[in-house]
């Protein structure tokens, strides 16, 4: 492709690269052996970075813009430099410019990636394991200019350019504020975001109310949204190895080749063994442990204190006074704060597979002298009659234990639609696309967010074509497959609020901030990481704005606002939100936008790692949490046994993919980027590094308390440890 000369308006100079022959590149910045007294010599490096196959076969286009000329597009054709390599690279290539005219302070440099096709003997006949294969990622620039001593300056890019695209990036992070009137940064900025709203355009939902997406096609995702190459061989690898092993070893070793619990406890470790999974029956059974699952498991967002009894779940206290060992009343335990309940009536009545069943069950817990959280009542189904017993602990033991199970598969698929994959999944492509959409990488917050997006867009990209799609994965093992699925997403979407993840306010909420409720690790580890990150957001937001007026004069952040509350928030008919979903349309001073910063990065990594590296632990074994039920549910006590529960659970195909894909969903990719590391080093101002050190400190110091606290607990609870919280969604 033939590159347009770039719109900066500042003279073009007569400007050539100097050959090695011409140049010592032994240090940086170079030396010019013969220079010319009437010339003036500029050096960059340009440093491709280490993933595999991350460098270029092609011609490669250079542009240097200064305050008083520019260089214009000069091709450099790649006849050594930017190589793709199959080993893991950090290279660098060095370059020196001989102008006619000084070009004055340099502001932008531009690159490009000029499409040809190569050589047959340099091209790479072997499987493509990346998308970007055809891409070049460009970490940072280091200019200097020769005829000084001022010291190289540090142009940071971390961005892919495709094939026949190119890219402008600066030195600085600035604020729009910050431009005073410089014409070429205004440019860059304003270019920059045009092009990005081209190819990051807004898909909405309004069939079923959920957040808008980028308008997506995997192939045709942004570059810089792709998975890069060794994340998109291990998500194979380990997409093919769940469903391969898990099926091999039951279809070979007879797992459940007709059903019994032992043939579910070899299923559950067909793949590997959980670090911790309710595989010993008088554990998986026990009180303790569903209690246990309703804190610390994979969806600890549901649980709420209980002030008063709801009318549609009559328990009593004669039901329930063998199990409150204090010896005092219900409503005594209730105002003690010792009674909660976990409601789903968002179940309530959705249409499930032809012979699978789904309850709607309320299920109210209690808080013994032990500090053990058990369940004293469970209710299957919202609306109270004869035919829809309570069920009690002092019930025969089968009833019991069936109304459990049927709560906790309800409980899965709540879990896996709404808190994960709406509040998770669905909510950061939302802020991510409207991020790229309207701040420009120079942008504090664009540099501060960038690295909790990464890879989200692919993932839910794939997530919408296998996963949750018609006919997916989703409609082929939960009872509410199908149109339930997508009514669910509907009034989980139509009620969502952003502050959702907001731990602080949800536990507030939810009434379960106290120390009434013990054993509550997800709380206890969940705000040690919400202040950190608290902290950091407010600490990195301080460095660029000095007053509440600096961000309500900040035209690019105040588009990022209006863009998500208007575009990526959008209220449907028979929402319960206004626009916005609690996202405000701007921002009015610091404090909102720190909080919602923190929200933000809180979401994509802490939030994220708790809802959803536990799965495998949790589903493993199938009558721990079935993805559906296949008896219709009990109408009545005293009829179930041991048979009566194994009929209650999946068949063999549904087993297996019930237990592949939490395995798949557990993995960490051998490219992911934890919590408080951030390789690509966009901020390149020494107090915001010092910042992004002071947050990994603090963040060691939680790891180290945790480690510490989880000696002393039979479960250990790791799904907050910094050092497993990636910093975005990327599985």
């Amino acid at each position: 492709k033939i590159y347009k000369m770039s719109g900066y308006n500042v003279p073009v100079t007569e400007t050539v690269i100097l050959s090695e022959k011409d140049v010592d590149t032994s240090s940086f910045p170079p030396t010019v052996i013969k220079p010319d007294p009437t010339r003036f010599y500029y050096a960059i490096r340009i440093f491709t970075g280490s993933e595999y196959l991350s460098g270029t076969r092609n011609d490669v286009s250079i542009e240097l813009v200064g305050s008083t000329s520019r260089t214009g597009s000069i091709t450099k054709q790649n006849v050594k430099f930017f190589k793709s390599t199959i080993a893991n690279r950090k290279g660098y290539d060095d370059i020196v410019f001989e102008c006619k005219a000084e070009l004055g302070e340099v502001y932008v440099i531009v690159l490009g990636n000029i499409e040809r096709r190569p050589p047959a003997e340099d091209r790479l006949d072997i499987l493509d394991l990346s998308d970007q294969r055809s891409g070049w990622l460009v970490e940072q620039v280091e200019y200097a200019k020769l005829q000084t001593e001022e010291p190289p300056v540090t142009f940071p890019c971390y961005n892919w350019i495709g094939s026949g695209d190119s890219i402008s990036f600066t030195a600085n992070t600035t604020t729009v504020n910050d431009l005073n009137g410089n014409e070429i940064l205004k440019y860059q900025r304003q270019s920059q975001i045009e092009q990005r709203r081209k190819v990051y355009q807004w898909q909405a939902y309004p069939e079923i109310n959920l957040p808008s997406s980028i308008n997506d096609d995997v192939k045709d995702l942004p570059i810089n949204e792709q998975f890069e190459a060794v994340k998109s061989y291990d998500f194979t690898r380990n997409a093919f190895s769940s469903v391969a092993q898990t099926g091999l070893n039951t279809i070979f070793g007879g797992a459940i080749n007709g059903r019994s619990l032992s043939r579910y406890e070899r299923l559950a470790t067909a793949i590997a063994t959980p670090a911790f999974t309710p595989l010993d029956l008088y554990r998986w059974v026990s009180d303790e442990e569903f209690g246990r699952q309703m804190l610390n498991a994979v969806n600890p967002v549901v649980i709420e204190r209980c002030s008063s009894i709801p009318a549609n779940f009559p328990v009593t206290n004669d039901m329930v006074k063998g199990s409150l060992v204090r010896g005092v009343s219900l409503d005594d335990e209730m105002k003690a704060g010792h009674v909660y309940i976990c409601d789903l009536t968002i179940l309530e009545g959705l249409k499930t597979r032809e012979g699978w069943y789904c309850p709607a069950p309320l299920c109210l817990l209690y808080v013994n002298k032990n500090n053990n959280l058990v369940p004293i009542a469970i209710q299957l189904k919202q609306t109270p009659g004869s035919d829809n017993p309570i069920f009690l602990p002092s019930d025969h033991w089968a009833d019991w234990t069936l109304a459990k199970i049927c709560y906790q598969s309800a409980h899965n698929q709540f879990h896996q639609l709404s808190s994960h994959y709406l509040s998770c999944h669905a909510v950061m492509e939302t802020y991510g696309v409207g991020t790229m959409r309207n701040l420009p990488d120079a942008h504090p917050v664009q540099k501060l967010l960038r690295p909790h997006f990464r890879y989200t867009m692919a993932i839910n990209s794939r997530a919408r074509r296998s996963l949750i799609n018609d006919g997916g994965v989703i409609d082929q093992i939960f009872a509410i497959g199908g149109k339930g699925k997508n009514e669910l997403l509907r009034r989980a979407g139509a009620a969502y609020n952003i502050h959702w993840t907001n731990i602080k306010k949800n536990l507030e909420k939810r009434g379960v901030c106290g120390k009434e409720l013990p054993g509550y690790y997800y709380r206890e580890d969940g705000m040690k990481l919400w202040l950190a990150t608290e902290q950091f957001v407010n600490d990195i937001i301080n460095e660029f704005y000095s007053t509440d007026c600096d961000v309500k004069e900040d035209l690019e952040l105040q588009n990022w606002a209006n863009d998500l509350h208007v575009n990526g928030f959008p209220s449907y008919i028979g929402s319960n939100n206004p626009d916005g979903h609690g996202f405000p349309d701007s921002i009015k001073d610091k404090a909102q936008l720190v909080e919602l910063c923190t929200l933000i990065i809180f979401t994509g990594s802490a939030q994220h790692a708790a809802i959803n590296f536990g799965q495998y632990d949790m589903y493993s074994y199938v009558p721990n949490a079935p993805t559906d039920m296949r008896i219709p549910l009990p109408t009545a006590k005293g009829k179930a046994d041991l048979q009566t529960l194994l009929n209650a659970l999946p068949d063999k195909n549904t087993s297996i993919l019930s237990v592949a894909v939490p395995y798949l969903l557990s993995q960490f990719s051998r490219s992911e980027h934890f919590l408080g590391d951030y390789p690509r080093e966009r901020f390149t101002e020494e107090n915001a590094k010092d910042v992004i050190k002071r947050f990994k400190d603090v963040l060691a110091g939680i790891e180290g308390d945790i480690l510490e606290r989880n000696k002393t607990l039979d479960v250990p609870y790791v799904y907050l440890l910094p050092s497993r919280i990636p910093n975005s969604i990327t599985i």
